[in-house]
């Protein structure tokens, strides 16, 4: 039987919205998130309008071959629509908002995954009860990488 789970978290980063919010483009993450990381455009030159909304590009990873859509691009964040095809289909969204009184900026992730199939069954069941430690991931990546262009290192 097929599922869909919506997850929603958050983390802190140091340095203000303007920093940090080019790090969850997908030229962005290319500083932070692995070797694995490595999206590929089917239009040339995609990566330079990076990352306007209707641009397509696509990953490989273990889970199977993924095709991304920029669904939206604001100044606080990014939407994204995400589908592999048998597994599972969805939506990423990226909000980055200033933590008051301070150098930090709070960053919330949403995914919104409806499964293809019993593989993606079993991943979205495994993301709904792992999503808080996914994102710290994230976090760790992000600080170990420097990637905070120009944001205070704490």
């Amino acid at each position: 039987m097929n599922a869909r789970a919506v997850c929603t978290g958050h983390f802190t980063l140091p340095g203000t919205v303007e920093d940090l919010i080019s790090l969850f483009t997908p030229e962005g993450e290319r500083e932070w998130a692995g070797s694995s990381w490595d999206p590929a455009y089917p239009i040339p030159g995609a990566a330079e309008d990076d990352p306007s909304p209707g641009t397509v590009f696509t990953t490989e990873s273990h889970g199977g071959n993924a095709t991304w859509i920029v669904v939206d691009r604001r100044p606080d964040g990014l939407r994204y629509a995400r589908v592999v095809p048998d597994r599972v289909a969805g939506t990423i969204e990226v909000t980055c908002a200033p933590v008051a009184s301070s150098d930090e900026t709070d960053v919330t992730v949403t995914y919104d995954v409806t499964s293809l199939g019993p593989e993606g069954t079993a991943f979205v069941k495994e993301l709904e009860a792992t999503f808080a430690a996914f994102l710290q991931k994230w976090r760790e990546d992000i600080l170990a990488a420097g990637a905070m262009r120009g944001a205070a290192q704490g």
